[in-house]
């Protein structure tokens, strides 16, 4: 323990629980209003380092525990949501919710992983004009900078890579620490064909795609 801290722990004992001081503190002969200001002053000090010491148990480098999270997407497929998701992604995500400015998100979701109800609407997301896996095998993001938002949640901005191309995006998101693990609940909105994914047309198929991002972190 560092010597400031033991000796705010010797003082404070003694204010509080009449402990006996060592011998080599009491020749320094403190007593009455020099007593009261050390006590004030072992207080705040200690009060700092508990505090800072708790903060400090959330700032990490999370890893995702994937059989707890899910990457989703959902889009209107003749005027109906449809849903879908990626088995297959990672993320490495080093974040304090006390000291947001100072984290950053990388996520990588697989293509070929793209699952939904429908095996006939998975193999033409698999084709050239859409997520062209063959060449585009990964999307990706990388935060630039993280804040805290009006409402208490946080929004990373960074860049979305998909298909190639690189897009600027804000996600919003949650980050709830619970013990060791952490809760991360996230959501953006793209447009597709910014991109370069999919038919022109967006009477079959929105432009429009939402993505929800759910990880239980360790």
């Amino acid at each position: 323990m560092r010597p400031y801290l033991w000796f705010c722990l010797i003082i404070l004992q003694n204010h509080l629980y009449g402990v006996r001081i060592p011998a080599n503190i009491k020749k320094l002969n403190v007593k009455g209003k020099l007593m009261r200001n050390l006590v004030s002053f072992c207080s705040v000090v200690l009060t700092l380092f508990l505090t800072f010491s708790t903060n400090s148990l959330f700032a990490k480098e999370w890893k995702v525990n994937e059989e707890s999270s899910s990457v989703r997407f959902i889009y209107s497929l003749e005027g109906a949501a449809f849903r879908g998701r990626f088995r297959n992604f990672s993320a490495d995500i080093d974040f304090d919710p006390s000291n947001p400015e100072d984290g950053s998100i990388n996520g990588i979701v697989k293509i070929e992983s793209s699952r939904s109800s429908s095996a006939e609407h998975d193999e033409y997301l698999m084709e050239e004009d859409w997520f062209n896996p063959q060449e585009f095998s990964e999307s990706t993001f990388k935060s630039e900078r993280i804040e805290i938002s009006d409402n208490d949640k946080y929004l990373a901005y960074g860049q979305l890579n998909l298909a190639g191309v690189d897009q600027p995006i804000t996600m919003e998101f949650e980050f709830d620490v619970t013990d060791e693990k952490a809760q991360f609940s996230g959501y953006f909105m793209i447009k597709r064909l910014l991109f370069g994914v999919g038919w022109d047309t967006t009477n079959w198929i929105a432009d429009e795609v939402d993505v929800q991002i759910k990880l239980e972190l360790e």
